[in-house]
């Protein structure tokens, strides 16, 4: 599935020199963001919680979601040769399996399972919104973003100066698309706090 986490130099430097809200605002879109918040999580947990999920996105074909019937089918046989191989001191080989009976098993998990409510879609830019408040703070009100949510919500939904939700080339405070966007971080923010992640 997903490749491990890489702590790189580039990063390295971008923490340290205080940077990375700046860097983030450069490229909301990209996988910094996503980096960046995967690496907080892994600070504050050494453990898989739910909510680290929420930086999947959920159109990738690696991650759509099958029905939990079908991945139970196709991960009982496999499940089986993991054992075959085992009993047969072919550790390597049942490692093999395994890793692909986990894949196939993922697929099936009740967090990638569709729930009513907010669109999936919505949990990948509720993280990068919350990213880009969290590292760019207001310097006289700790608790604050310098960086507004209708700002946020420019930077991540205004495409070739429309916004790909509502079709405007600008956000106001209190536009439809800044309501579902703080909607979705206070989302995120509930679920940190459920998984003892600090906000």
């Amino acid at each position: 599935m997903e490749e491990p986490l890489k702590w790189t130099k580039e990063l390295e430097s971008i923490l340290s020199e205080d940077r990375l809200g700046l860097e983030l605002l450069k490229d909301p879109k990209g996988e910094l963001p996503i980096l960046a918040w995967k690496l907080y999580f892994n600070e504050h947990s050494d453990y898989w919680r739910p909510v680290l999920n929420w930086c999947l996105d959920p159109c990738d074909p690696h991650i759509v979601p099958t029905d939990p019937q079908r991945t139970v089918d196709e991960a009982l046989p496999m499940v089986g040769e993991v054992i075959r191989q085992l009993k047969s001191r072919h550790t390597a080989k049942a490692l093999e399996v395994a890793k692909r009976t986990s894949q196939v098993l993922v697929h099936g998990a009740s967090f990638l399972q569709p729930k009513r409510g907010q669109a999936a879609t919505m949990r990948p830019v509720a993280v990068r919104a919350y990213v880009i408040r969290k590292f760019n703070p207001h310097p006289k009100k700790p608790n604050d973003s310098k960086v507004s949510f209708h700002k946020v919500a420019d930077l991540l939904f205004v495409n070739d100066g429309k916004c790909s939700r509502c079709s405007r080339s600008k956000h106001q405070y209190n536009d439809s698309c800044v309501k579902a966007l703080m909607t979705a971080v206070t989302h995120l923010k509930t679920a940190m706090n459920h998984d003892g992640i600090p906000t």
